[in-house]
């Protein structure tokens, strides 16, 4: 049921994405070129142009990349990174012990985390007008519950956070009001695999997400 609910999700997340991103470029850049005198418009044309086939790169990318592997999730992300770096100008970072332990991670975990990781550098580079993301994959120290620790932070503008439920899920909304519901497919996403979730963000500040996988 989560599944055909999550695939119905996933189908309107994207048309409203191709509606109010791309679509709109679009007619948009037509509409320059159209006007008299359009010779003067063709380098915005150009940049719009060029700002929507980065967009369709990147919905084509994130809806299935080509070099996921089933049980490697550092090679997952690392990939990730590199091919998303390609989109945009934001600095993908990953730090990842040699010997943290994912061994208790099974396919599904393993890719539902990679999913979470995904649309947290697609907020980033979309939203946050950050320089720079890391992404930090570890296990539990001393005096924490033993399992994987996932943290995703960019330096970018950062946003309200709206603690209050939406759906029974925490919303949030980005700064001039606007709001985004990515973080409840996140959330989702983590309570279908049994993790924690949680996210921490101030206007100006950046923002971290953190995820928590209990070892069983």
């Amino acid at each position: 049921m989560f599944t055909i609910k999550g695939q119905e999700e996933e189908r309107a997340r994207i048309a409203r994405e191709l509606h109010d991103t791309i679509a709109q470029d679009l007619r948009y850049c037509r509409t320059l070129l159209e006007k008299k005198n359009c010779a003067e418009n063709i380098p915005e044309a150009l940049q719009l142009l060029g700002k929507s086939l980065s967009e369709v790169r990147l919905i084509s990318y994130n809806l299935s990349p080509a070099d996921i592997t089933k049980k490697d999730l550092r090679a997952n992300l690392v990939n990730l990174c590199a091919s998303m770096a390609q989109t945009c100008d934001v600095k993908f970072r990953i730090s990842m012990p040699d010997d943290t332990d994912t061994s208790f991670l099974n396919e599904n975990d393993i890719l539902n985390l990679y999913r979470i990781v995904q649309e947290s550098l697609t907020n980033v580079i979309k939203h946050a007008n950050a320089d720079e993301a890391v992404i930090l994959i570890r296990n539990s120290s001393e005096n924490e519950e033993k399992g994987l620790y996932i943290f995703i932070s960019d330096d970018g503008c950062g946003f309200d956070y709206d603690a209050e439920q939406y759906e029974g899920f925490s919303s949030y909304k980005r700064i001039g009001g606007a709001k985004h519901f990515g973080l409840i497919g996140m959330k989702k996403r983590c309570q279908l695999i049994g993790a924690e979730f949680s996210v921490s963000s101030a206007p100006g500040e950046g923002t971290q997400i953190s995820i928590f996988k209990r070892m069983n």
